[in-house]
């Protein structure tokens, strides 16, 4: 017996982008409602962002912090779309797999290796160049919480305390101590589904802008899907892109993003050119929410 089968269809052909946007964020952790009305359809199913991965056999609880940004097109070669700007989470403080240090993160976003026992007693850790550049009111860091701190630090152009300046770190005579704090102090209640703080952050500065790298990754039967880079974010006010592109090619010489490609430039379509890729084993969580269509 034979089913009577489904209409046929011709596949429509996504444009893809790549280079540096700059982009406002319309929502994060949207539910299924507020995506609908974004994107302009029907979505088949509740978006999912609570889950558990496994980390050298133990389960961790893992949360994914999905930003629905949107390019303008005056500020970005004519063009404008909507994407994912991706974070995920894990409720594990990070440690250095050598030193066995914790990473350390300070009212100000800025962050350190300590270890348990200067955490125990608060106490600044010092370097071989000396103490570190971080305020004793400091905590551990989450895995992936660096990266979404910065990225929100950016995006609400929260100025930085100190200054660089003939080679040595001195307080930045323009701001006060307290328009630079940018640690994320609820982060718990991303594990149980709550975002709350997240989106009032957000809403503090709904019409800011923020740069980011856009990519394409294509999988080992060749399809293609939009991404974005995660690990540093830009400030809309920079114009200067060498400290991204450095560390995009240092990433990418270490091993990680092998099968995407992205361009540290103006944002621009993609020519898609199908290409068969080593599988990228360093970069498979984030790899995940680009086959997400919600």
């Amino acid at each position: 017996m034979i089913s009577k089968g489904q209409q046929s269809t011709d596949e429509v052909a996504r444009t893809l982008y790549i280079g540096v946007g700059a982009v406002k964020v319309l929502a994060v952790n949207p539910n299924k409602a507020t995506l609908e009305k974004i994107y302009g359809r029907t979505m088949d199913k509740d978006p999912v962002y609570l889950g558990e991965v496994d980390v050298n056999g133990e389960k961790v609880k893992n949360v994914r912090i999905s930003f629905v940004v949107q390019t303008d097109a005056a500020k970005n070669n004519g063009i404008e779309f909507v994407s994912n700007h991706t974070f995920f989470l894990q409720k594990k403080y990070r440690q250095g797999s050598k030193s066995g240090k914790y990473q350390i993160i300070d009212k100000y976003g800025r962050t350190g290796w300590a270890t348990k026992e200067e955490i125990q007693a608060k106490t600044v850790p010092v370097y071989a160049n000396g103490p570190a550049n971080i305020d004793a009111d400091y905590r551990p860091c989450y895995v992936g919480e660096e990266e979404l701190t910065a990225f929100v630090k950016n995006y609400l152009n929260i100025p930085n305390l100190l200054s660089y300046v003939n080679n040595t770190w001195v307080p930045n005579p323009k701001v006060k101590p307290e328009d630079c704090e940018s640690r994320l102090d609820h982060i718990e209640d991303y594990f149980k589904g709550n975002f709350k703080e997240l989106e009032e952050l957000i809403a503090f500065q709904p019409e800011n802008n923020v740069k980011i790298a856009f990519g394409v990754r294509t999988t080992d039967d060749n399809k293609q899907y939009q991404t974005t880079y995660t690990q540093m974010s830009l400030k809309n006010g920079v114009s200067d892109y060498s400290k991204l592109d450095a560390d995009i090619q240092e990433r990418k010489a270490a091993g990680a993003f092998a099968t995407t490609e992205f361009e540290v430039g103006l944002l621009h379509e993609y020519n898609v050119t199908p290409t068969t890729f080593i599988a990228d084993t360093a970069n498979t969580t984030e790899q995940k929410e680009e086959e997400l269509p919600w």
